[in-house]
């Protein structure tokens, strides 16, 4: 029998119903705030900065940059849209089918159904199955197994990873029917060697620089190193595992995955400094000089891949928003053949080695970030290289370092001489 036709679908923020998603085409989809929720987050959390609640709908064209943003990209998508049996641009039905854990605080259901009160349960694994679960990416992004195999979940972004859960006892499962993940767990490319400690690696430079970020280790499965990283949209507490909500910068701004960098239509730096301006109310001088040591982070490192959906928002429950601990950290200026263009300019200059005094100096005139801008980047320059050494150190004191490591410290140190003699 055919599947009936969804035409809407409901969306719920931390555990009530918010709206509905009605269905005007596969990639055309509307929002309708519900009365009750209007009224109830007059003050408060917000599903998004984009799409504040009011009593008129959004259309489609408001709507999509949000709700596509929660979705995979790239050939992930293509997989488990064919899985599915839905074309690769219905976004509204592969939101019906992988919605039940998303980023953030966001489950989406059928209209009619309702988010399971208990959430489903955890397969747990033996390292044999996890090895196995990691063989079989390619055909099941994230996990996604089809119609059938109780895996549903969503996350953004292109490269291949595992949504998983992990037990305060170190298990790590599939999370089944919507029960929350904890972890995302990558498995590294072959095509870019040393890439689970290169991420390790710059985590840990930002976590010894003092910059909030991610929790990650490097884990051995099957003999093999993966990277294993902590969500930090999901906490535990009184033996259950809860959702906090965010939503990354493109979302935010209204921005469709698809235009992620600035030279495409994105965000720039300035555009996200705005965004912390205008909501991280009393975090917002902690939270813009946090970007800006993350910045800084990058081109020295060599990171051209910070786009505006590597830098999110935290909307958490009793209302107020900040920024998120960063993520996504990798030195991709390391390996020949990737884009050394960064995602986010820094004052108009165009790559990592181009970053010059003047071009900190332009940011802060774009950005109005004040005369003090080089001082505070040489003392950011400084300590991510203090962070690297440190870093470098325990990557062979916990026996993950790799050569890679090595040629990141070396052009780092470089790029930091350059920035602190100015």
């Amino acid at each position: 029998m055919a599947r009936p036709r969804t035409r809407r679908l409901a969306v719920h923020l931390y555990g009530k119903r918010v709206g509905s998603l009605a269905k005007q085409d596969a990639d055309r989809f509307r929002l309708t705030y519900t009365e009750e929720a209007v009224e109830r987050h007059r003050s408060g959390t917000m599903l998004s900065v984009s799409l504040p609640f009011r009593e008129q709908r959004y259309p489609s064209a408001q709507t999509r940059p949000f709700f596509e943003g929660l979705l995979p990209e790239g050939p992930g998508r293509a997989t488990i849209a064919k899985r599915f049996g839905v074309s690769v641009s219905n976004g509204f039905g592969l939101l019906e089918r992988l919605g039940a854990d998303c980023a953030g605080a966001v489950v989406i259901s059928a209209e009619e159904s309702e988010p399971l009160a208990e959430p489903g349960e955890v397969e747990w694994l033996t390292e044999d199955e996890l090895a196995q679960r990691i063989e079989e990416l390619p055909a099941n992004p994230l996990g996604v197994k089809g119609p059938d195999g109780h895996v549903r979940l969503s996350l953004a972004g292109v490269q291949e990873k595992l949504v998983v859960a992990r037990a305060p006892d170190g298990r790590i499962g599939e999370p089944l029917d919507g029960a929350p993940s904890t972890h995302i767990l990558k498995p590294g490319d072959l095509r870019y060697p040393g890439l689970v400690e290169n991420e390790a690696f710059c985590l840990r430079v930002a976590r010894e620089a003092g910059i909030p970020v991610a929790t990650a280790e490097v884990i051995r499965v099957a003999g093999v190193p993966r990277l294993l990283i902590e969500r930090f949209d999901r906490v535990h507490a009184d033996g259950r595992v809860y959702r906090i909500h965010q939503e990354d910068a493109c979302q935010a701004l209204g921005i469709l995955p698809s235009e992620k960098y600035e030279a495409e239509g994105g965000p720039s730096l300035a555009h996200v400094i705005g965004l912390l301006r205008d909501h991280s109310g009393a975090n917002v001088a902690r939270d813009i000089n946090a970007l800006l040591a993350l910045t800084v982070l990058n081109v020295v490192l060599g990171n051209s891949d910070a786009h505006g959906k590597n830098v999110s928002l935290l909307h958490p429950a009793d209302g107020g928003s900040q920024l998120a601990p960063a993520y996504d950290l990798v030195a991709t200026n390391v390996y020949a053949g990737l884009n050394c263009e960064l995602a986010m300019s820094v004052g108009g200059a165009a790559t990592p080695d181009a970053v010059s005094a003047d071009s900190w100096r332009s940011l802060a005139s774009e950005a109005d970030l004040g005369s003090q801008i080089l001082r505070l980047v040489r003392e950011h320059a400084e300590r991510v290289v203090d962070g690297a050494r440190r870093a470098k150190e325990a990557s062979h004191d916990e026996g993950w370092h790799h050569p890679v490591i090595d040629e990141i410290v070396t052009s780092a140190t470089q790029r930091a001489a350059r920035i602190v003699k100015g």
